[in-house]
């Protein structure tokens, strides 16, 4: 088991899930990720499986349970086709919607195209971090940098929407936990705002580019 001051501050490159058992218990405030979908994306050359694996998310959400603390909060990103399999498991207090404005034009023919995500919000307790800093909305046209120009990662957040969801619900030096940190936008924005961070991405190449992220000045 780590030293939870061993282990903020920093990004490691290993499985989520057997990190996520090396964390102790009661030592995180706020999680925030965007985890696999299993969608059939390309993420670093390698190609997801492409079908949803719910006993998959039930063992990091489990972990998640462990590591949080009683006034904790995670906030998890969605895909609206896996929605009914994640409420299924996960006790949600409310969903959000992040529209996108500039996302990308798709040619569809047989659906309706889709200019939002989804975060579900989950809280453990009643006296958690709820910090009204402004006019509280939902996530609201944070701009969709576009596609393939200027991102880091396929599926990478916009630092200033993360930046609202900490804000919103940690205090400074607070610990915020990605267990799928992908290009290190959670650990930017809880640097650029005064928190601690743990982030674990699986792929070396994007643990590399976090490390340089977080070294830039200002943090993009």
């Amino acid at each position: 088991m780590y030293k939870i001051k061993n282990i903020t501050n920093k990004v490691f490159c290993d499985d989520s899930l057997k990190f996520l058992k090396k964390i102790p218990a009661n030592s995180i405030d706020l999680v925030i990720t965007d985890p696999p979908y299993n969608a059939g994306k390309i993420f670093d050359k390698v190609k997801e499986k492409k079908y949803f694996d719910i006993k998959f998310h039930k063992q990091w959400l489990k972990e998640c349970d462990r590591v949080i603390k009683p006034d904790g909060q995670i906030y998890v990103f969605w895909w609206p086709k896996f929605l009914k399999e994640m409420l299924d498991i996960f006790e949600h207090r409310q969903i959000l919607f992040w529209t996108k404005p500039f996302a990308r034009m798709m040619k569809l023919t047989r659906r309706w195209e889709n200019f939002t995500e989804l975060i579900l919000w989950k809280t453990y307790s009643d006296e958690f971090t709820f910090n009204p800093f402004h006019d509280i909305r939902n996530i609201d046209y944070f701009n969709d940098q576009p596609p393939f120009r200027g991102r880091y990662h396929v599926a990478q957040k916009p630092i200033p929407l993360i930046e609202q969801l900490i804000m919103a619900s940690s205090n400074p030096k607070d610990i915020i936990l990605d267990p799928f940190l992908g290009s290190g936008t959670t650990a930017v924005a809880s640097q650029n705002l005064d928190r601690k961070f743990i982030g674990i991405e699986i792929s070396e190449r994007y643990i590399e580019i976090s490390k340089k992220r977080l070294q830039q000045k200002p943090l993009l």
